[in-house]
């Protein structure tokens, strides 16, 4: 369900867009990410960081794509979402505090086992991802067509973190301890039973 969440806004931008225009796309998008931020709130009873923050950009620079009837704007918020995520994980890894670490043992609700060199190469590797994406976003959002553009958005990008997430797991995995390997791998035939 969470996933599916996740990706609800940019999926209604992405349909709005081939139906209509890239102001109509911005303006579902707008909706589409405050529905998100609301039902996650209804569903989980608390707000996801991360949608609060996607919405709020969203808003400005939505917002400011329709009033300008300028796109630029709904261009740049990918990369300022991306680089801002950047700065929050490279803004705490320099705090010792490993934003990646809190998130996967908060998704896994117990820690890992794992060694901070570890989480410190994760983070610096999301923190680094974040930051190519959104510089990759900006050329071809400027090198592109539109229509390139907004395929790239969804679906590369989509695809780039859902890779991201897959060898995270895989690093994670490698490196857990014995015991939480094996209470994992039961808590998954568990569930395929």
């Amino acid at each position: 369900m969470k996933v599916l969440l996740d990706f609800f806004p940019v999926l209604a931008f992405f349909i709005t867009y081939k139906l209509s225009d890239i102001y109509t796309a911005t303006m579902v998008l707008i909706i589409a990410s405050f529905v998100q931020t609301i039902t996650f709130r209804l569903i989980k009873k608390r707000f996801e960081t991360l949608h609060l923050i996607t919405f709020v950009i969203s808003i400005v620079m939505g917002g400011l794509t329709i009033l300008l009837q300028d796109e630029s704007f709904i261009k740049w918020k990918v990369t300022v979402v991306y680089w801002l995520l950047s700065a929050v994980l490279f803004g705490y890894w320099l705090a010792n505090k490993l934003v990646i670490k809190q998130i996967f043992e908060a998704l896994f609700k117990q820690e890992l086992g794992i060694s901070l060199s570890i989480w410190r190469r994760l983070n610096a590797f999301w923190g680094l991802l974040f930051l190519a994406m959104g510089g990759i976003n900006l050329w071809v959002a400027y090198s592109f067509s539109l229509d390139t553009w907004v395929n790239f958005k969804v679906w590369v990008t989509m695809a780039t973190k859902l890779t991201a997430m897959i060898i995270t797991f895989v690093v994670i995995f490698k490196y857990m301890p014995e015991e939480y390997r094996k209470m994992l791998e039961e808590a998954d035939a568990k569930e395929e039973e």
